[in-house]
C-alpha cells in the first residue's frame, strides 16, 4: 500500500552549530554536516561537537537534504547532524526495511527537491513523499535476502580494514627509520578532467562509463558520462587520490573516467603496494594536510612535489604488494556483491 513517509517515520532536520561548539573526539558527539563524510553504509567521522540538540539516534537513517539530495546512511550511534542532513526515525517499519526503501526511491526525493544554486528538500516535502510499503511477510523476506548480501559486504570490508592496518603499521615504522626520497621518483600524478555537470547522467546506457569524483572514493555514485568525451581513464588496479575537496583521500577498485579533483598514480606494477601505503602513511597524510589551502573547499595539489617515500628491500616490497593485492581482490568481491544488491533492490522495489 502507499503511505507518506511521515506515516512510517519521524523526521528531524539538522542545523549547523557555531564553530565554537566543535570539539575533539574525547569531548563531544560525532558531527556530520552532509555527504562528504559518508561511507558505503555507515558514516565516517572527522568532526565532533557539544551542546547540540539536533541529533540522530542509533539506527536512524541519515538522509542528505542538500547538495546532493537522497544519499543515505545508517547511524551507528548517537550523532549530531548539520543542516545538510535529516534524521529519519522509523515508527512503524524496521530501520533495515526503511533503509532499503529509501535508497530504492532516491529518484522521488530528487524530483521533489528545488533550488537555484543547488538542490535541496525541506521537511514538508520529505514527509509528503508517498512510498509503496510491502506487507510484513515480504518486508522480512527483503531484509533477510538483501541483508545477507550486506553482511558479506561488511565482512569483506572488515578484512580490508585489517589488511590496511597491517600495511600502515609497517610503512609508518619504516618511514620513521629510513632516509626519505621523493615519492615522485617512483610514481607520477596524472590529473583528471572536469567534464561539467551538463554531461552527467544518473542512468547507464551503451558507451556510458562511471564518472568518478572525490565523493566516489568513499562510495561510488551512479554518475555516468559518455565515454567518447573522456580523455582520462582509470582501471580497477589503479590508485586514485584526491587533492581537492578531501585532500589525501584515496581508493583502488574503481573503473571509469575521473574528475579534475583526482589524480591517478602512474607507477610500475611492482611499486603499487609501496605507493598505495605511502599515500596513506602518517608522513604523507600530514604533509598533504599541512599544505592544504582554502576555506570552503580545500586544495592540496602543491603538496605533490613534497611527498616522500623510502628505499626498501625486495622482501619489504613484496610484503606491501601482497597486502595490496589481497585488498584489491576483496574490493572486487565487494563490487560484485554491490551489483547483486542493486539488482535485488530493483527486483523488490521497482514498479511498485
Amino acid at each position: 500500500m502507499l503511505k507518506k513517509l511521515s506515516e512510517i517515520s519521524y523526521i528531524t532536520m539538522g542545523q549547523s552549530p557555531s564553530s565554537k561548539y566543535y570539539n575533539n573526539k574525547e569531548k563531544g558527539l560525532p558531527f556530520l554536516q552532509g555527504r562528504t563524510t559518508f561511507g558505503d553504509k555507515y558514516p565516517y567521522f572527522d568532526t565532533w561537537t557539544t551542546n547540540w540538540n539536533k541529533e540522530a539516534q542509533v539506527n536512524d537513517l541519515l538522509f542528505t537534504v542538500r547538495a546532493p539530495v537522497g544519499d543515505i546512511n545508517v547511524s551507528p550511534c548517537k550523532i549530531a547532524i548539520g543542516r545538510g542532513l535529516a534524521a529519519i526515525h522509523p515508527t512503524s517499519v524496521s530501520y533495515q526495511y526503511l533503509y532499503y526503501l529509501l535508497i530504492s526511491n532516491k529518484a522521488k526525493f530528487i524530483t521533489s527537491s528545488a533550488g537555484t544554486i543547488f538542490d535541496s528538500i525541506n521537511k514538508n516535502s520529505l514527509e509528503s513523499i508517498e512510498l509503496y510499503i510491502h506487507d510484513d511477510e515480504m518486508q522480512k523476506h527483503i531484509i533477510n535476502t538483501i541483508g545477507s548480501v550486506d553482511d558479506l559486504i561488511e565482512n569483506y570490508n572488515k578484512k580490508i580494514e585489517k589488511l590496511m592496518n597491517l600495511g600502515l603499521i609497517k610503512i609508518n615504522l619504516l618511514n620513521s627509520k629510513k632516509n626519505k626520497i621523493d615519492l615522485s621518483s617512483i610514481t607520477k600524478f596524472e590529473k583528471g578532467n572536469e567534464l561539467g555537470s551538463s554531461n552527467y547522467f544518473d542512468y547507464y546506457k551503451d558507451n556510458f562509463i562511471n564518472y568518478i569524483r572525490v565523493g566516489d572514493l568513499l562510495s561510488l555514485s551512479n554518475t555516468y558520462v559518455d565515454k567518447n568525451i573522456c580523455n582520462k581513464f582509470v582501471e580497477e588496479e589503479d590508485i586514485l587520490i584526491a587533492m581537492d575537496g578531501a585532500p589525501g583521500r584515496n581508493a583502488i577498485g574503481l573503473n571509469g573516467s575521473y574528475s579534475s579533483g583526482l589524480y591517478k598514480m602512474l607507477c610500475n606494477k611492482d611499486k603499487k603496494g609501496l605507493v598505495y601505503f605511502e599515500l596513506n602513511s602518517d608522513l604523507n597524510q600530514n604533509i598533504i594536510k599541512n599544505m592544504s589551502q582554502g576555506t570552503t573547499i580545500l586544495h592540496a595539489s602543491k603538496s605533490i612535489p613534497f611527498l616522500k617515500t623510502i628505499e626498501i628491500d625486495e622482501k619489504e616490497n613484496e610484503y606491501f604488494n601482497n597486502i595490496f593485492n589481497e585488498i584489491f581482490i576483496l574490493k572486487k568481491k565487494v563490487s560484485l556483491l554491490k551489483n547483486i544488491k542493486d539488482k535485488l533492490l530493483i527486483k523488490y522495489f521497482t514498479n511498485q
